[in-house]
């Protein structure tokens, strides 16, 4: 049975949404901002331009968990599971990195210049790719979950879980330092840290979340140093991704749930003030959200499948 997936568009306050065979995870624009692509479970490929859709083939069946574009060439890195690393030229050519390790990978993420990507997974997996070559990064415990490069900046946040094997605690958010190929603890505390990013001027960046103890929402503040908490309704919430507008003070948040009958699929826009709901779902939940870069146009991706582990 192929589950679908709900692929979500918001332009001008009017949205629209459109169901998508298959199970996705992840998108991204491509350089121009001409399409979207999608990856997703069974190796699956999705190239969308308005309603034509074109699957790629990945030469995978493995399930694919996030999309990364290099915003200087245009080619694609794909992350996913048993250490599945895809590289795509902009003609759609697939060839596998060969990596050091066979964990789910659940991160992927250029930098500003296109120069360094970051790959994270669990069990405290972090791999700088660069010059075709691979790195093996040193430092983290848990599941790590999200990379949000600092603009234009060598530095990445990479969120995790906050507890590692044998409930271990472990930070739920890391500093990385392109520089000197170092990650170091920026934050500690009992709730799994899922996504975050920066604002385009890098004061502060958005970090969304849930805590394990209470199963509450978590989003925050960081400044570079301190975690300053959201005020919201957050009983049962599962924010799972975040995305600033590139020309103003709005945030969206996309949230999951931990299981069925217990929270929504929504997606919700923060003014620093007050959030404000456009969209709410009790059949898809999301895994990703994001801003063009004019800030003109919102996308969100969810599925029936999408749960607060596996984003």
């Amino acid at each position: 049975m192929r589950l679908p997936s709900i692929l979500l568009n918001y332009v001008d306050e009017r949205l629209q949404t459109r169901k998508v065979p298959g199970i996705y995870r992840s998108f991204a624009w491509d350089r121009a901002e001409e399409n979207l692509i999608l990856a997703g479970d069974r190796g699956r490929i999705l190239r969308v331009h308005g309603e034509r859709v074109a699957n790629l083939a990945s030469g995978t069946d493995q399930n694919l968990r996030k999309i990364s574009v290099n915003p200087s060439t245009g080619t694609i890195l794909i992350a996913g599971n048993a250490g599945c690393l895809l590289h795509l030229d902009e003609d759609a050519t697939v060839n596998k990195v060969n990596i050091p390790t066979t964990t789910n990978l659940r991160a992927a993420d250029w930098n500003h210049d296109g120069t360094v990507a970051l790959i994270a997974g669990n069990g405290g997996t972090l791999l700088e790719y660069s010059d075709q070559k691979i790195q093996v990064i040193d430092g983290g415990r848990a599941n790590l979950r999200h990379i949000a490069w600092r603009p234009k900046t060598n530095f990445a946040l990479v969120t995790s879980n906050c507890f590692a094997e044998e409930f271990i605690p472990s930070p739920n958010l890391f500093n990385y330092d392109a520089g000197t190929q170092t990650l170091s603890s920026s934050n500690e505390g009992r709730a799994d840290l899922i996504g975050a990013d920066w604002k385009r001027d890098g004061t502060s960046a958005i970090v969304v979340g849930y805590d394990v103890i209470w199963h509450n929402g978590v989003i925050a503040m960081f400044d570079g140093g301190d975690m300053t908490s959201v005020e919201f309704n957050n009983k049962q919430v599962y924010p799972v991704a975040a995305s600033w507008n590139p020309i103003g003070e709005i945030a969206a948040i996309a949230t999951a749930t931990a299981q069925r009958e217990m929270g929504e699929g929504s997606v919700l826009l923060w003014n620093g003030r007050t959030f404000r709901p456009i969209f709410s779902n009790d059949e898809f939940f999301f895994s990703a959200v994001a801003w063009n870069r004019k800030g003109t146009e919102l996308v969100a991706l969810g599925s029936t499948a999408t749960r607060t582990f596996n984003c």
